[in-house]
């Protein structure tokens, strides 16, 4: 007997695949659906949909699809990390429009209008949707800029729908994109769910595939909040956890020593402390600053008094001397404290998006040294605040570079 069976499930509940039966109507969700279907319906030339990992942008888009009225005529292109030519014919095939031997970009764009100029005649709204869309270059960005060309007198041929992690939103930022982000009109963000929301959302789940068992409490809530943050994607994970834990104890009730068999087995609790780690770090970097900048005002207060003082007597005194503090070769300086350098142990990886870009710099303006898919071991050198630097095996090829280490899992 499996736990799907013990808990009587008629299907798994907590499933990380973007099911739409399964779709939670959040209001921040359903804020974005609804701002979905309002972009079809208006003359609006591009949306952006951007959001962490885990959010729920591929299923939110898989509701929006499904609920497209008969008019609409879409493509959809997933994980595109194309070059501009590749992603122009990525298009057309979605569309369904017929590629002949040796024809050049230029016939295939004319032919192509012709194609959408057809579909308007007919009642149909052409529609054009790019998920993971922060994986595009720059010249293939600009290559939808120029395709939104595509227009008549009176309306545009063909809408956009662009949706990504928050590096998409950095690229669309940048001085060299700045012709597309004039044309984007809409722009919604997906963020992770409240507490409440969460706990509705697992107790949605629950319902909707079957459950026989009683239901956490509002303890459990919290616990789980804790852990994950209200990103959807770790909950699904944490809850599957947690209901094989309560499986192998034989108990239909689900306790917070499942939860915690659970955040366990995924390292969530690891992830807790850390941020409690870094929580204390900043407190205590903002408490030094405060004291820095204290000292200082005191000690220019105290100077400005002296030097008032020196310039009421009739014998000038002489200022203090102070001796300079240098900083050992190597030290970083944070803030205006001096930082020991530290020693980080390596330690093994794995990526867990299903594309990550490893960049030159911890900074997402920074180039592009190589994409990572779903699974890729890695060797973390360096933990520091949202980024990880990382050394990984590329084609037999050892490169070295900066991630979101959100999108890593650490392994023993």
């Amino acid at each position: 007997m499996s736990y799907t069976e013990f808990f009587e499930f008629k299907e798994h509940p907590f499933r990380i695949t973007p099911d739409v039966e399964y779709f939670f109507a959040s209001p921040n969700h359903m804020e974005a659906l609804q701002s979905l279907k309002y972009f079809v319906d208006s003359d609006e030339g591009f949306l952006v949909l951007t959001g962490e990992p885990g959010t729920g942008k591929t299923i939110t888009m898989r509701k929006f699809m499904n609920e497209l009225p008969d008019t609409v005529e879409y493509a959809y292109v997933m994980f595109p990390s194309l070059e501009p030519e590749e992603m122009f014919r990525a298009v057309l095939e979605d569309f369904g429009f017929p590629i002949g031997e040796n024809q050049t970009k230029n016939a295939l764009f004319s032919g192509f209008r012709d194609f959408l100029t057809e579909k308007k005649r007919q009642g149909k709204q052409p529609l054009l949707i790019i998920d993971e869309a922060q994986n595009l270059p720059d010249r293939t960005l600009e290559e939808l800029r120029i395709l939104s060309n595509l227009e008549t007198e009176k309306e545009k041929l063909i809408r956009f729908v662009i949706a990504g992690q928050p590096e998409l939103e950095a690229k669309l930022n940048s001085n060299q994109l700045r012709q597309l982000r004039q044309r984007i009109s809409l722009h919604i963000n997906l963020d992770y769910m409240s507490l409440e929301d969460m706990s509705k959302y697992v107790a949605f789940r629950l319902s909707k595939g079957g459950f026989h068992g009683q239901y956490p409490d509002k303890a459990f809530y919290k616990k789980l909040y804790t852990y994950t943050g209200g990103n959807p994607r770790l909950v699904n994970l944490a809850m599957e956890r947690t209901l094989m834990a309560a499986y192998v104890d034989q108990n239909k009730v689900l306790t917070a020593k499942h939860l915690s068999s659970a955040a366990g087995s995924l390292k969530l609790e690891k992830e807790k402390q850390n941020m409690k780690s870094k929580f204390f770090l900043y407190a205590g970097f903002a408490i030094l600053a405060a004291i820095f900048v204290a000292g200082a005002i005191f000690y220019y207060g105290s100077l400005y008094g002296k030097r008032q003082a020196e310039m009421q007597s009739p014998v000038p005194a002489a200022p203090p001397v102070q001796q300079e503090k240098t900083a050992p070769k190597g030290a970083p300086l944070v803030g205006n404290i001096l930082e020991e350098p530290k020693t980080v142990e390596p330690k093994p990886g794995i990526v867990k998006a299903n594309v990550l870009n490893m960049r030159e710099k911890p900074d997402i303006t920074s180039a592009v040294l190589v994409k990572l898919p779903l699974d890729t071991p890695i060797l973390i050198l360096l933990d520091r605040d949202r980024w990880m630097n990382i050394r990984v095996t590329v084609n037999g090829k050892e490169l070295t570079g900066w991630v979101y280490g959100r999108n890593v899992e650490v392994r023993n």
